[in-house]
């Protein structure tokens, strides 16, 4: 799992990127806790039929301000098991 900067449209974006096997649980969509106290949720992308998991990478707007530091928490479930697992990440990004 690794949060990327990308565009949307036009617009500066971060994206959750899983690895290929790998799938995002869309129930409980990535959050981005930043320092200073607010977060950024990752809730933009299309999701399967039964909206239980994202069928690309989620992805939000860029916040305006340059670094994006914090703690990126994301539930995700391997392809071949019934269960998902919950991460906490590092994120750092310039």
């Amino acid at each position: 799992m690794r949060l990327v900067a990308g565009s949307h449209g036009g617009r500066a974006i971060l994206a959750a990127l899983p690895a290929a096997d790998v799938r995002i649980n869309a129930r409980v969509a990535p959050a981005i806790e930043l320092r200073g106290g607010s977060v950024l949720r990752l809730t933009q992308g299309r999701m399967t039929s039964d909206s239980a998991y994202f069928a690309e990478p989620p992805w939000a707007v860029r916040p305006q301000n340059g670094r994006i530091r914090g703690l990126m928490r994301i539930s995700y479930c391997r392809t071949d098991e019934a269960l998902c697992r919950a991460v906490a990440l590092p994120v750092d990004l310039r």
